[in-house]
């Protein structure tokens, strides 16, 4: 009897044992025949923007001997992905027979929206299965990449402190730049190709440089530059060359083009260069003389002599003088009849309209004093050829004694 009860408990003890196995094995993991491997096979796009949606597939191959049946699968998504309000995270994947994989294996598809805010660079995400009468298994993460589509980095403005380089002189270059981009970027270098241009940098380079700008920051450049003192005025467009990288390394370049005027203001002279007129109720010509001092050249330049109680204009009011270029003068034309007044001067007033070489318009308005004479001040000061009787008169008396000299000694020679 006890040997029979020995034997009962033996057999209890090794079934109970094997139940135990074949529980343990229910609950943790489905029996070696059925084999799922999971895959992500791709993500649309690749890599994803920020702010925007990513389609995720994973595919789920059996490659065991036996078919699992009703697979669920579920996906956890976590920051910074998320399904959409509404959106089942769990999908029935039915029966995945033994050895159906590759090309027919189990295609599952999630659009996951991507945070605004995500962080550049691989980020994980999770997803689960369940085998009918098993417990849930986790796969290792699978790795979305997330990325800006493009690192943009702008040039938001161009200033300098003064509005025009004079030739000569230094001036401060100012160049902000913006990170527009999602994420920081790294190593911004900003380079002026100043080679074949009138400008020299002030200081080691023309080339500067920060670490990294963060998100939607902006930084500003400042180049120290001096115009050549022989710079032609006009206006100069200088390649700006910018490099950098993202957060993954991958560089990018960016190549501007920025302006700079070089020029002065005009800076002229007026002047009486010549007259034919000394006294008052005679007629003449004025020559107004206008130089240009400056160092840049100027065009469209006219000259206009303004009316007068004074004089009389007897020619063209005005006279169109054209360019001249710096360290050069031109000359302009009147005729004119000065009216009978008692003042030894008279004022002429002289507008002159031009435009330097970067088209500023300019207008000068100033007078000029002419002197005048008494008839007998203006001979005395030889400006005045005396009486022209007397004159004649003087030209006949030499002349006829010379005829009567010559007649002499012609009769002379006869003897």
């Amino acid at each position: 009897m006890r040997k029979e009860l020995s034997v009962f408990f033996i057999a209890l003890l090794f079934f109970s044992s094997a139940f135990a196995v074949l529980a343990a094995q229910k609950t943790y993991r489905p029996a070696k025949i059925y084999d799922i491997a999971v895959t992500l096979v791709n993500q649309e796009p690749d890599p994803a923007e920020p702010g925007k949606y990513v389609d995720v597939r994973f595919k789920f191959d059996n490659n065991g001997t036996g078919e699992a049946r009703n697979v669920i699968v579920e996906l956890l998504p976590e920051y910074p992905f998320s399904l959409d309000t509404g959106v089942n995270a769990i999908r029935n994947l039915g029966t995945i027979q033994s050895m159906q994989r590759g090309d027919v294996g189990v295609i599952v598809k999630y659009r996951l929206r991507v945070d605004e805010n995500a962080v550049e660079g691989e980020n994980d995400l999770k997803i689960r299965y369940k085998i009918e009468g098993y417990s849930w298994i986790e796969p290792e993460e699978f790795k979305v990449d997330v990325q800006t589509h493009d690192a943009v980095l702008s040039v938001n403005s161009v200033s300098i402190g003064e509005k025009i380089l004079q030739p000569g002189a230094s001036n401060t270059v100012k160049i902000m730049v913006s990170n527009e981009a999602d994420s920081a970027l790294k190593d911004i270098k900003a380079r002026l190709e100043l080679g074949g241009l009138p400008f020299i940098p002030l200081g080691s380079t023309n080339e500067k440089s920060i670490y990294k700008i963060d998100s939607m920051e902006s930084y500003e450049f400042d180049f120290e530059i001096l115009a050549n003192p022989e710079a032609a005025s006009g206006a100069y467009q200088v390649p700006l060359k910018i490099t950098y990288s993202d957060e993954l390394g991958k560089p990018y370049s960016k190549n501007s083009t920025i302006g700079l005027i070089v020029g002065a203001r005009p800076d002229i002279s007026v002047t009486l260069d010549a007259t034919e007129v000394y006294e008052t109720k005679k007629p003449g010509e004025i020559v107004i003389k206008v130089v240009n001092k400056g160092v840049t050249d100027i065009k469209f330049a006219n000259v206009k002599l303004m009316p007068s109680k004074d004089y009389r204009i007897l020619s063209n009011d005005e006279d169109y003088l054209g360019n001249i270029d710096s360290d050069d003068y031109e000359t302009a034309e009147f005729k004119i009849y000065v009216e009978n007044k008692k003042d030894k001067k008279v004022i002429l007033p002289i507008s002159i309209e031009y435009m330097d070489a970067n088209n500023n318009e300019y207008k000068t308005d100033m007078n000029i004093e002419m002197p005048l004479y008494s008839a007998s001040e203006a001979k005395k000061l030889g400006l005045a050829a005396g009486n022209g009787k007397i004159g004649f008169f003087i030209v006949v008396l030499i002349v006829a004694a010379g005829l009567f000299a010559y007649r002499r000694w012609k009769r002379s020679r006869k003897k």
